[in-house]
């Protein structure tokens, strides 16, 4: 059975960076081609889903949802729970390639800006030369070449499709083809191609270990101050809410 901490409503499992590795594993070995879900809820997901019915619903049917961000910490600890690890984005990824090449399963990569997808595939395996990319593509897939690279996916079959179209639209993504998607495990991924393929730098380790990345993404990015200024609502949220809400919607009204 899970284990699992809900915070406002969205279920995330608590399991470390190893132990969401050999999730993966064993979700690709059972799926036989069934699409399992996999996602990374942080702050600004679990705020969005509790203004989105539809990414709310989507998130309670993950096969595995890994805790993305301090803000989640944050809302454990203010139900006097701990989770075991937080599990960044491009943690994950990178643990999830190193079980692959390990295991031999093939890797898609969809999303991010044109050239970004290949250039995190070509910095990629200067770390795991033995990883298997069967196919890349940027994420600006409207209209019939959404279908052409569904396509291109279901003939190539992987293992893995990592999606990083940012949240909600790669879940929802995900979730509305994942019947006809002809691969083992879809997981959002939002910007960790952008850092694999250098176009953000990330925080020094130091800041990282810290949990101030946001801080860092911030000075580097002063645009997302509009994105950020969510976490003081959603810090009154859980103030009042804490883990009442498990599995229920209860809309947060437009400040």
């Amino acid at each position: 059975m899970r284990e699992q901490i809900t915070i406002l409503g969205v279920p995330i499992d608590n399991i470390t960076l190893e132990e969401s590795g050999e999730i993966t594993k064993r979700l690709i070995l059972e799926s036989h081609k069934t699409c399992k879900m996999i996602f990374a809820p942080n702050t600004e997901f679990v705020m969005k889903a509790n203004k989105d019915k539809e990414f709310f619903d989507i998130l309670q049917q993950s096969d595995l949802s890994t805790p993305d961000s301090v803000g989640i910490m944050l809302g454990a600890k203010m139900q006097k729970k701990k989770f075991k690890q937080r599990i960044p984005g491009q943690a994950y990824f990178r643990e999830v390639l190193r079980v692959a090449e390990k295991e031999g399963f093939t890797v898609y990569l969809l999303g991010g800006m044109p050239g970004i997808p290949e250039k995190t595939k070509e910095n990629v395996l200067k770390s795991f030369p033995n990883l298997k990319i069967v196919g890349t593509h940027d994420g600006y897939i409207e209209g019939e070449k959404e279908r052409e690279v569904i396509e291109e996916i279901n003939q190539l079959q992987p293992n893995i499709v990592f999606v990083a179209m940012g949240a909600p639209k790669q879940e929802k993504w995900i979730y509305h083809h994942r019947k006809e998607l002809k691969v083992d495990v879809a997981t959002g991924q939002g910007g960790t191609f952008d850092y694999e393929a250098g176009r953000i730098k990330r925080a020094p380790k130091a800041i990282q270990k810290m949990g101030m990345e946001w801080l860092w993404r911030l000075a580097r990015e002063p645009k997302r101050i509009v994105r950020m200024s969510v976490l003081p609502v959603y810090v009154v949220k859980l103030i009042f809410k804490k883990d009442k809400t498990k599995g229920k919607f209860e809309p947060i009204k437009a400040e």
